[in-house]
């Protein structure tokens, strides 16, 4: 079992009763990193804890399994949420839900995910789905400068603080259940395209606790969460 937070062993098992796996999903990584890198099998290293995830990164194991990371954005705000202050964010977008448990079976996967454990401090990983109905995103890529806000909330009818700002949605998406995480569950996460001077201004206010929900600002290193959703069919391109 991985040290960073709970499985969800009865969602996952849900899969296995489903008629069809459904897809595609998109897997939201909220993560906190240890300081100093720290492998269960005691090895001595010099890495930091995002320098060992670093090493982890899973492109090859998606990709063998028909999947791909869409967005890497570190935090450079979190405006909202509890005592856990998140580092990084990312989506793996997997070809369906059965795809994680094929790529998980690997044992080369699972030999590299060692590494994931050690720098990983805590996460909540969440499997999300886009909100039926939505119009269709720009197809904002990672040429584009603006920062990323993301929403995060339990509650679906939560104030969206895109709707109080200059922002551009890239992508509204309901959450099915978490993977990994503690005992709290979410309904929505949401992401805007910002621009520093929008975040700089939301940045000057407080801090607001909140076990319910986290907003943070981000600064990707690549993002491809609109390109993920402008195809009707959902296709991983």
């Amino acid at each position: 079992m991985p040290r960073y937070g709970t499985i969800n062993s009865e969602y996952i098992a849900s899969w296995f009763q489903r008629a069809a796996p459904g897809g595609p999903m998109w897997a939201l990584n909220l993560m906190k990193y240890r300081e100093q890198a720290d492998y269960a099998d005691g090895r001595e290293t010099a890495l930091s804890g995002v320098e060992a995830d670093d090493v982890y990164a899973p492109h090859e194991h998606l990709a063998a399994v028909g999947s791909r990371i869409i967005l890497v954005a570190p935090v450079v705000h979190q405006l909202v949420g509890d005592d856990t202050r998140w580092d990084r964010i990312a989506i793996a977008q997997y070809r369906d839900r059965m795809a994680m448990i094929e790529m998980s079976s690997s044992d080369d996967f699972r030999e590299s995910e060692s590494h994931k454990d050690a720098g990983m401090e805590s996460t909540i990983v969440m499997a999300t789905f886009p909100t039926e109905g939505d119009p269709v995103p720009p197809r904002a890529s990672a040429v584009d400068p603006d920062l990323l806000l993301l929403q995060v909330v339990g509650d679906g009818a939560a104030t969206d603080i895109a709707d109080e700002i200059e922002s551009v949605r890239i992508g509204r998406f309901w959450v099915e259940d978490r993977f990994v995480g503690d005992h709290r569950t979410f309904a929505e996460a949401r992401y805007d395209l910002i621009s520093p001077d929008v975040a700089d201004k939301l940045a000057a206010h407080d801090y607001e606790h909140d076990d319910s929900r986290y907003v943070v600002i981000t600064d990707p290193v690549f993002n491809e969460v609109a390109r993920s959703l402008s195809d009707p069919g959902r296709v991983i391109f």
